[in-house]
């Protein structure tokens, strides 16, 4: 079918309004960009896909350098063997795989899936209409500044918060201990950053298992796998990863083979995109096991993750960055988390995202395009 074959490539780097915020005590701001890829085919689909890159000191520019490496590989072929060519882009020589891949791997599902005018998670077997999302918090300054940020996002109708705090084991088991009592209702998790040691990590650990905590997520980093299966003797709250580290199905088959981590933790934006989400759910299933995926993104990767979690059980939750308006950039509609705390895909074909063009060209610090009249590669300072 040539009207699926892909005859321009462009890629936008912008700029955002979010905020910047800090993930730990020992990290610096984080400027996070909107990287978006646009293929269009024969017939006149426009396919998008994008990621989230966050960068300490300066917007990120090698996304846009690995598009200039990757866009050669797939002008003339069809969208129709995205399976095929994403496994091919992350065999060649191109720094930053798999996540320039994810950006066009993503792009390419989503305009299949409006060639078929079917929502992607239809397309990909839907088996729910809805999921459960959790609030993921910024850092904030002070406990009483979480305490009131959890009021009102329970008024917002969630039900399961997640804590980003400061990795400093005094302040986080004071938070914990001050400010969930005061939510009866309310299920939590919190993600350390893998900035803990054993000892530290017990201690909150074991705080957690007085709260009945969902998770606790990346107390030490990906590939530490003994002090992870180590701490999950020692407490009854459920221990996972990261999930910006092991990002290949075979390296997740081993650690869930290896009984590391109480689930798989992965991000589509991160992996390679749907195509190898798809491997990796499947591998998780093997082991009777979830995999619960990062939806800290803008609403291109926020939605890629939620068509995965929509045709697929073995997921849990949703990831709702919160303030929703700090990761809305470039888009006309956005996930948002219901009155009963569930997010769902609206009826649109593919992502069921609608770019806002104006802005993305209005924000954009570096652009690249490939079509048969060639290479056009342009910057502006930020």
């Amino acid at each position: 079918m040539a009207e699926l074959d892909i005859i321009s490539a462009e890629v936008f780097a912008c700029k955002s309004d979010a905020p910047q915020i800090i993930w730990a005590k020992d990290m610096s701001p984080m400027f996070e960009a909107n990287i978006i890829v646009k293929l269009e085919t024969e017939s006149g689909i426009e396919c998008v896909g994008g990621v989230l890159i966050p960068t300490e000191h300066f917007y990120d520019h090698s996304m846009v350098e690995a598009c200039r490496n990757l866009f050669p590989e797939i002008i003339g072929k069809n969208i129709e063997h995205r399976v095929q060519l994403t496994q091919f882009m992350l065999t060649r020589c191109v720094p930053l795989n798999p996540l320039a891949v994810s950006s066009i791997d993503i792009a390419m599902w989503d305009g299949y899936a409006k060639h078929l005018n079917k929502p992607l998670c239809d397309v990909l077997g839907r088996k729910r209409e809805s999921i459960a999302s959790y609030a993921s918090t910024p850092l904030l300054n002070s406990i009483s500044e979480y305490y009131y940020f959890i009021k009102e996002i329970q008024e917002q109708n969630f039900n399961t918060i997640k804590f980003h705090t400061w990795c400093d084991i005094k302040f986080d088991l004071k938070m914990v201990s001050e400010v969930c009592p005061h939510f009866p209702n309310l299920n939590f998790m919190i993600d350390c950053e893998q900035r803990y040691n054993r000892e530290d990590a017990l201690t909150l650990g074991r705080q957690l298992d007085n709260y009945d905590f969902v998770w606790f997520e990346a107390p030490f980093n990906d590939f530490d796998w003994d002090s992870y299966k180590w701490l999950r003797e020692q407490i009854k709250t459920p221990v996972i990863g990261a999930g910006n580290s092991i990002l290949n199905p075979f390296e997740i088959e081993q650690s869930l083979k290896l009984d590391v981590f109480h689930h798989a933790r992965v991000d589509a934006t991160y992996v390679g995109g749907i195509t190898k989400i798809l491997e990796i759910m499947r591998v998780a299933h093997k082991f009777d096991k979830n995999v619960e995926l990062q939806s800290w993104s803008y609403p291109l990767g926020q939605a890629a993750n939620l068509h995965i979690m929509l045709s697929h059980e073995n997921c849990d939750y949703f990831e709702q960055v919160v303030p929703y308006e700090d990761h809305e950039h470039g888009a006309k509609n956005y996930i948002r988390t219901d009155s009963k705390g569930y997010v769902s895909s609206n009826s649109r074909p593919g992502l069921g995202i609608e770019i806002d063009w104006e802005i993305i060209n209005r924000d954009w610090y570096s652009y690249l395009k490939l079509d048969d009249k060639g290479l056009i590669s342009k910057k502006r300072s930020i």
